[in-house]
């Protein structure tokens, strides 16, 4: 829910922008005009009288609505309440007008409307929301303020976009049928072409190179290869989100870092190009041509050089850096760098035998030594913990968990369920301490996990024998070999069939000490 408000925050912004430049071009001309409007039907008339009035006042009330949300002020849930409440009434606003037709209503924002109501209507408990937003970090090659900024710029770049594509087709004479619903329909359509051709560009690319695609993300729609097999799941909390993402993982260990520029220039390169080809098209043919697709060749052609010239921005999302962070990370070659390779190494072992003993530490410490805050530092300390586990060398695997809490607990709390069951094991089976470990699995429960694969009966076998409840720890323990000898032949599904063995034999040795 916090990232749902975090994003109508943006788009309060982006309202409250197009209020004002309404207000500012149209307000002194409609008030000139007011004499001469009583012939008008009287809906058209009131209209006309109060928009030079409302327009300025929305622009307040969304812009009040971006900055409390922005600054996580108590005040934001009444500011977002009403901010949503007058999409609502604006978005249904055309039905007054003769058709009165559904079609002519603003659907899309009617539907950012009730998302509002929904978002903020909710108990807004401050103390919930992750408190670890982690700032711009040396070496990664963002500002604080772009980062910051970015949502709004890409929505102010959009919207110019559209604003040239407009005054395109009226110059061209190119009709486009007046309902607002087809043109939100299309544009959403355009968005998710744009989307999908992004990311298949990362993945042509990397696939051709030789790495292994294990997810593919475009908005709502997310396949990921889970527990060995792909699985397809639709997140509809994910369609205001947008966006996409493409699992990808070298095949080798030793794998090129311009390798990983490539892949990662692959979605711009596909965007630029797709861009620059339907922008041409569109100028050279005549405007009554099938292959301006209806007027719409110009939008998608506008809208594709936009997000190829965005993606190039270093810039730091929520849960990762853009492409162009990520290339400048790669060439620095800095502890970013560090980072890339330890994340690469950690995904070739699920498509190679290479296991988590066999990672380079040398690389993941200089890494985690640079990169100290947030969820890839976590990430990190994690691999050198399992690392030191494969290796039996124990006192150094509990260093780097303790270490991987004291992030959690500073940084990285809202990483997902499935991450936690890490700590439930390794502190039942480095430690024996249960009330930790209860602590551990409560966390877990509270982000309510919805996959129980090996890790997590890992963690409930590893929570019930360092509780002394040796029956239930069996029978976990059981569930959790079970799917681990299901998984294919690769290095980090063995250390997970190695993790069943090393509590295995800890629960014979509470059996015969018993």
């Amino acid at each position: 829910m916090h990232e749902l408000r975090k994003y109508l925050s943006w788009l309060f912004a982006f309202t409250s922008l197009v209020c004002l430049q309404i207000g500012l071009s149209l307000t002194p001309r409609m008030l000139r005009q007011h004499p001469r409007v009583n012939h008008l039907p009287f809906t058209s008339r009131l209209l006309l009288i109060l928009l030079p009035w409302v327009i300025p006042l929305f622009a307040v009330v969304f812009g009040m609505a971006w900055w409390t949300s922005f600054k996580r002020k108590s005040s934001a849930r009444i500011w977002g309440i009403i901010a949503s409440l007058i999409n609502i009434q604006a978005a249904l606003f055309p039905l007054l007008i003769p058709p009165h037709s559904v079609f002519n209503a603003f659907l899309l924002v009617l539907g950012v409307g009730i998302a509002g109501l929904v978002a903020f209507t909710r108990p807004y408990d401050s103390s919930a929301e992750p408190a670890d937003e982690i700032p711009a970090m040396p070496g990664d090659g963002t500002s604080n303020l772009l980062n910051k900024a970015m949502p709004l710029l890409v929505l102010v770049a959009a919207g110019a976009a559209f604003l040239w594509w407009l005054r395109w087709i009226r110059e061209k004479d190119i009709f486009i049928p007046h309902t607002n619903s087809y043109l939100i329909l299309v544009s959403v359509l355009l968005t998710a072409i744009i989307v999908t051709l992004h990311e298949l560009g990362h993945a042509a690319v990397g696939l051709i190179l030789g790495m292994k695609l294990r997810a593919f993300i475009v908005g709502p729609f997310q396949w990921h290869i889970r527990d060995g097999k792909w699985e397809f799941q639709f997140q509809l909390s994910q369609i205001l989100m947008g966006g996409g993402a493409t699992g990808i993982v070298p095949a080798v260990v030793d794998f090129p870092r311009w390798s990983y520029v490539c892949m990662l220039l692959g979605g711009i390169l596909v965007n630029a190009g797709t861009g620059i080809g339907a922008l041409w098209v569109a100028f050279a043919c005549e405007p009554a041509s099938s292959a301006q697709v209806g007027g719409f060749l110009a939008l998608f052609g506008a809208w594709s050089l936009m997000a190829a010239a965005m993606n190039l921005i270093p810039f730091r999302a929520p849960n990762n850096y853009s492409d162009g962070a990520q290339i400048y990370q790669l060439l620095a070659n800095n502890v970013w760098a560090d980072l890339h390779r330890a994340f690469g190494v950690a995904g070739a072992s699920l498509v190679t035998p290479v296991r988590p003993r066999d990672y380079d530490m040398e690389t993941i410490a200089r890494a985690y030594r640079g990169i100290t805050k947030g969820p890839h530092a976590l990430i990190l300390h994690l691999l050198a913990y399992t690392h030191f586990l494969d290796r039996g060398e124990l006192a150094r695997a509990a260093e780097e968990l303790e270490q991987a809490a004291l992030i959690y607990n500073q940084s990285a709390s809202n990483v997902t369920g499935e991450l936690i069951t890490v700590f439930v094991f390794g502190t039942a089976y480095l430690w024996r301490n249960a009330e930790r470990t209860r602590a551990w699995w409560t966390q877990m429960e509270a982000k309510k996990p919805v996959r129980f694969n090996v890790d997590y009966w890992l963690a409930a076998s590893a929570l019930h024998w360092v509780e002394g409840a040796t029956l239930d720890a069996r029978a976990s323990l059981e569930k959790a070999n079970t799917l681990a000898l299901q998984l294919p032949e690769a290095g980090a599904y063995d250390f997970q069939r190695y993790s069943c063995t090393l509590l295995r034999h800890a629960l014979d040795e509470t059996n015969v000490v018993a």
